[in-house]
């Protein structure tokens, strides 16, 4: 299977609620979110999305390519206008067994080791999806950033 094919179920627009917070401490908080799925160029897959922080509209983007095997991973891009300001994120992965695609990245900390990101599409059979985003503190568990929950 490559990555247009586990996305298949996800093509199309959806809409919902994004949930947010910035350290594991702190309350969620939701603003309204859309997404729009498409195949880019036959091989490619792209995930759009918007959502709010606040009063400030946000929005970020997600490119994947490749398969979805340790002899094939998934590759990504990310871009969000809050997240990753300017800067591309890369991401690698592989689909588990119960079907959600875990791609993992780092960005630089501005002291000591890489912090690590975690991006998780989770397909939800058709009905809607879910995307959800994980901080990795090194030395902690990851924590829960972010959760995009979309109906059609």
């Amino acid at each position: 299977m490559d990555i247009v094919q586990y996305l298949t179920p996800l093509l199309g627009s959806w809409q919902g609620e994004n949930r947010f917070r910035l350290m594991p401490t702190d309350d969620f908080k939701d603003s309204a979110a859309t997404s729009t799925v498409t195949v880019t160029a036959a091989h490619f897959a792209t995930v759009a999305y918007t959502w709010s922080d606040g009063e400030s509209p946000q929005e970020g983007l997600l490119l994947l390519a490749g398969g979805m095997s340790q002899a094939d991973p998934a590759t990504a891009v990310w871009a969000d206008s809050w997240h990753t300001g300017r800067a591309l994120m890369q991401f690698a992965g592989t689909v588990g067994g119960d079907g959600v695609l875990r791609l993992h990245g780092s960005y630089a900390a501005p002291t000591g080791p890489d912090w690590g990101w975690e991006i998780h599409i989770h397909p939800g059979e058709g009905r809607g999806g879910r995307l959800t985003m994980h901080n990795v503190v090194p030395g902690e568990d990851p924590y829960q950033v972010v959760e995009l929950a979309l109906e059609r």
